[in-house]
């Protein structure tokens, strides 16, 4: 006759009984409520962890009207770069809070199916990147069903609530650093335009030369990709235009327009300043290093978060925007040419 592997799976009471304290002590820390020493929860929460005690969600829900669920919600989004890590920091800054995130991807056509599914599930609330949408404050309010979310994206013209960082100081840090280096004939690499941080750094380029009595040299925008900037570069050169600095929009777009330049038999810095966006870990290890403007992106996958569930505490806070400040990292490839 077999044996079984089984065990029975621990009770509220169990941990009750384990800790020493009582039954309703032990669900007013599972639901996060107050009236319990700090001293007290760490102990509950101990034995829960030893025990691998697991509170039934179903219970939870019918007890605090929250399923402890978040949802990021991916939209048209071509190129993931390092999305990935993104969705890990979330997932990793939910679960401190005790919430779990389930991951979703749609299209601007299925968006509000997308939201509709959100609210079937019961999720406490979505973080929505959706680095190509415009829509109005007041359709995006509706499709959303009364559920509380956050942009993880820069859009200045949303009074909804968001979390990005400053694409024109961003910007602007770029162009005047290469200004003040003595760069007259700047050529550029931005996003697509399609993209909002596209339209923002385009825009701010043009703006911020226009200012110094200067205008853009030749400009062919990129997807995010390594090769989307190696074959803009070769796009930009194709032109013969002069130029002695060259703006791409993220680190791995510039890697990709070093190996064009690189082709071409152009030294960087010595013929070519280049300055990029990110200050991902491969901007260290390019040749020469890049100077690029740094995006924590970290700060801002963290921020999303804990945005949402102070929303999701308190539904009638009024709305607002994080703006994230970014700086310029210096690195060899950019030089003065006085």
């Amino acid at each position: 006759m077999g044996t079984s592997n089984s065990r029975k799976q621990p009770t509220i009471r169990d941990v009750a009984k384990t800790a020493g304290v009582s039954y309703q002590t032990v669900s007013l820390v599972i639901n996060d409520k107050p009236g319990v020493s700090e001293k007290t929860r760490r102990q509950v929460i101990r034995v829960m962890d030893e025990l691998d005690y697991r509170p039934n969600r179903a219970a939870q829900m019918l007890t605090t009207s929250r399923s402890k669920t978040l949802e990021l919600i991916i939209m048209d989004v071509g190129y993931g770069g390092r999305l990935a890590d993104s969705t890990k920091n979330m997932a990793h800054f939910a679960k401190e809070h005790s919430y779990s995130l389930l991951v979703s991807e749609t299209t601007a056509a299925e968006l509000g199916t997308a939201l509709e599914n959100a609210a079937s599930r019961l999720v406490d609330g979505i973080v929505l990147y959706a680095p190509r949408l415009r829509i109005a404050d007041e359709e995006l309010d509706r499709l959303r069903r009364n559920i509380p979310l956050v942009r993880r994206d820069y859009v200045p013209g949303s009074r909804l609530a968001w979390v990005g960082f400053d694409q024109v100081y961003a910007t602007r840090l770029a162009v005047e650093h290469l200004l003040e280096l003595g760069h007259r004939q700047i050529a550029a690499i931005p996003p697509t335009s399609e993209l909002h941080n596209g339209h923002w750094r385009h825009s701010t380029m043009r703006n911020v030369l226009a200012e110094h009595g200067l205008t853009l040299g030749p400009t062919a925008e990129g997807d995010y990709s390594i090769r989307s900037g190696y074959e803009a570069c070769r796009e930009i050169l194709d032109t013969r235009q002069p130029f002695t600095a060259l703006i791409c929009g993220t680190d791995g777009m510039a890697m990709g327009a070093l190996r064009a330049l690189h082709e071409r038999g152009l030294r960087i810095p010595e013929d070519v300043s280049v300055v990029s966006f990110d200050n991902s870990e491969l901007a260290s290890y390019t040749e020469p290093p890049l100077t690029t403007v740094e995006f924590k992106f970290i700060n801002q996958d963290e921020l999303a978060i804990k945005y949402l569930l102070e929303i999701i505490a308190h539904r009638d806070m009024e709305l607002h925007q994080r703006v994230l400040m970014p700086s310029l990292v210096l690195r060899e490839s950019t030089r003065s040419l006085t």
